[in-house]
């Protein structure tokens, strides 16, 4: 299961959670482990710490390595199958939900899968908790408190740094083409479609990432095109073609915006600075 991670965000914002217990386990590597189940009455978050393995549950199998957190609800039987020829290193959180409140927060009771950066503040954080957890002082069990959030905070942070790179790769990819492309009929609505972001959104992100609308972006490049073709003794209706724009009457009013002169006084103010 892999809902969306504004919905987790949601679920633990909200919830009354409270951390419980603990555990940490290595497997060989090539091992296997099943017929065994979650704990009952509470629900856990399996983090790993080394190797991969896959890890089901309920049937349903989770590809897990450090780039992934699953969840797993109450009483869920568990089949794992390490990976590769590293050892298999995970440790299980096991929280509650306070009273009788766990019906107001079906997540409780589910199994699905985070996708993290790697962090490996996460892991260093999860040995910390143990540290704290095998420790039996109050202020020990206090730390554990604050330790769990803040491992929920670090874990729940990681997926909105991988969707900004994610986004940056694809506005980075935008702009790309933008430059290629630039002299041929292109619309922002096709651009969007092609890179599966809805346009609105496209629109935000671009401005986001270059500091222009993706139009103000395409005119830019075309005008600074035209500014050199024109200086190479094209004429207008030439320039106004090469650089993507059919109608050159069209092309000449976007020039003079941009410019403040029309494309003929460009090219006769750099004519007479020639002679």
């Amino acid at each position: 299961m892999y809902p969306p991670i504004n919905q987790i965000k949601q679920y633990y914002a909200e919830a009354p959670v409270m951390f419980v217990d603990m555990f940490m386990n290595t497997m060989p590597q090539g091992s296997k482990d099943s017929e065994r189940f979650t704990a009952p009455n509470v629900a856990g978050l399996i983090i790993p710490l080394k190797g991969s393995a896959i890890f089901s549950l309920n049937g349903t199998p989770y590809s897990m390595n450090t780039n992934t957190i699953v969840h797993a609800g109450p009483s869920m039987e568990i089949d794992i199958e390490v990976l590769h020829d590293e050892v298999w290193q995970y440790a299980v959180l096991h929280y509650q939900i306070a009273g009788n409140r766990k019906v107001m927060f079906p997540f409780f009771n589910q199994h699905f899968s985070i996708s993290i950066d790697g962090n490996r503040m996460l892991s260093d954080m999860t040995h910390q908790l143990m540290k704290h957890y095998i420790t039996p002082t109050n202020m020990a069990r206090i730390s554990c408190k604050g330790l769990f959030l803040k491992l929920l905070e670090t874990i729940l942070s990681s997926p909105s740094k991988i969707i900004e790179n994610e986004n940056e790769n694809l506005m980075a990819t935008a702009a790309r083409f933008l430059h290629e492309e630039y002299f041929k009929p292109i619309t922002i609505q096709d651009l969007a479609l092609q890179l599966g972001i809805e346009r609105r959104r496209f629109a935000y992100l671009f401005e986001r990432y270059t500091g222009l609308t993706p139009i103000h972006y395409l005119t830019e490049i075309r005008i600074r095109r035209a500014k050199e073709l024109l200086r190479s003794g094209n004429t207008v209706a030439e320039v106004a073609e090469k650089v993507g724009y059919i109608d050159n009457f069209y092309f000449s009013r976007v020039f003079k915006k941009q410019t403040g002169m029309s494309p003929t006084e460009f090219k006769k103010l750099y004519e007479n600075a020639s002679e």
